[in-house]
């Protein structure tokens, strides 16, 4: 893998609000929290790869539905979801516990949405998840989530497995080979005890048709991905499916939108008296990708990554976003090469640390 850090030059005296304009913007949070309501300790991991701007607009149908269903709110901002998170599971947990908790009074939270498919201009497809697991004593109830949606980009529709598959998928009146492709991801012993299926999503990435499954049995259930060539079983997709993935996009008007200029009050700028700097230089940066794998999909030819960030008072790095996006797992594998960086000094104007973005293209070799 090779790696190239393009920061434009400051101009000395010049301070600038970073208000580049961007077609696309997808914003990486993750994080591990432990909260207390009332008596009741709930533990919080959430994954959000949060849509900023897609298809150069802002997409509020889409930020609505992953909102919602991780939170319960429909918001439009990540921002506001993570403060729902928090409001509905408690505050964080800063004291030492004078006794052990009772477990039963535990509930373990996990949420995530993802991208799992996107074509420029065209749609983006995310899977959400939540899973719910409370103790005998929690006040929480048991919940479990797991869907893929697709947004189609030139209306801001959004589009689930109902209507994307044919309708003859559940009434098994598609030729065999489909089903065999279908189900071979379960076991023999499985399949054979399995009572009914639903079909919880359908996309398309890397010219795969994917369908989320959902198989279950007397006993069990089982949530996993079946993908076959799109080329070959198109026939499987209903007319908005074939619309959706099969057929050109449209052109979009664009609407350049800019990135996020403020963070906790305090603005975000692009032009300093004193850029960030990474602390040990180009050698440390060198011997950081030295040890830095590669993303788990074969590449046919080099192909570049482009993710912004920003350096924060104290250094850290934060607000790492992909702006120009290659595919969902090599975009994942940028964003989490970015956020393991060595720490940098911070931004300075008139003598005081600031705010600042910076602009990173990772470029992958096959």
């Amino acid at each position: 893998m090779t790696m190239a850090l393009c920061v434009a030059l400051a101009h000395a005296g010049a301070q600038t609000v970073d208000n580049r304009t961007v077609g696309y913007c997808v914003r990486y949070e993750k994080q591990h929290l432990f909260l207390q309501k009332d008596s009741g300790l709930n533990v919080v991991d959430y994954d959000i790869e949060w849509p900023e701007v897609v298809g150069y607009s802002h997409v509020p149908r889409l930020q609505r539905y992953i909102s919602e269903s991780i939170a319960g709110e429909p918001t439009l901002g990540f921002d506001s979801l993570a403060t729902s998170l928090r409001q509905r599971y408690g505050t964080p947990v800063s004291r030492m516990f004078s006794e052990i908790p009772d477990d039963r009074r535990f509930c373990y939270v996990t949420a995530s949405a993802r991208v799992v498919g996107y074509e420029p201009n065209h749609w983006i497809a995310y899977h959400v998840s939540l899973k719910v697991e409370p103790g005998k004593r929690s006040a929480f109830k048991a919940e479990a989530f797991d869907r893929v949606v697709v947004c189609d980009l030139t209306d801001g529709k959004l589009y689930q497995a109902s209507n994307l598959a044919s309708s003859s998928i559940m009434n098994r009146n598609e030729p065999q080979d489909f089903y065999d492709l279908l189900f071979q991801p379960l076991d023999d012993n499985f399949f054979n005890a399995m009572t009914s299926y639903e079909i919880d999503g359908v996309w398309v990435a890397r010219g795969q048709l994917c369908f989320l499954i959902k198989a279950n049995a007397p006993d069990a259930s089982q949530t996993y991905t079946a993908s076959m060539p799109l080329s070959a079983y198109a026939y499987a997709l209903s007319r908005q499916g074939k619309r959706l993935f099969t057929k050109k996009a449209e052109t979009l008007s664009p609407q350049m939108v800019a990135q996020q200029n403020v963070m906790d009050g305090d603005s975000i700028y692009s032009n300093v008296e004193k850029h960030p700097e990474m602390k040990g230089g180009s050698d440390a940066l060198k011997q950081y990708l030295s040890h830095v794998g590669r993303p788990a999909v074969r590449l046919s030819g080099p192909v570049r990554v482009y993710t912004s960030f920003v350096v924060g008072k104290d250094g850290k790095v934060s607000d790492v976003c992909v702006l120009r996006p290659v595919d969902p797992v090599v975009d994942r594998h940028a964003v989490q090469t970015v956020k393991g960086m060595p720490s940098f000094t911070p931004g300075q104007h008139d003598g005081k640390n600031v705010l600042v973005r910076m602009y990173m293209p990772i470029t992958y070799q096959p």
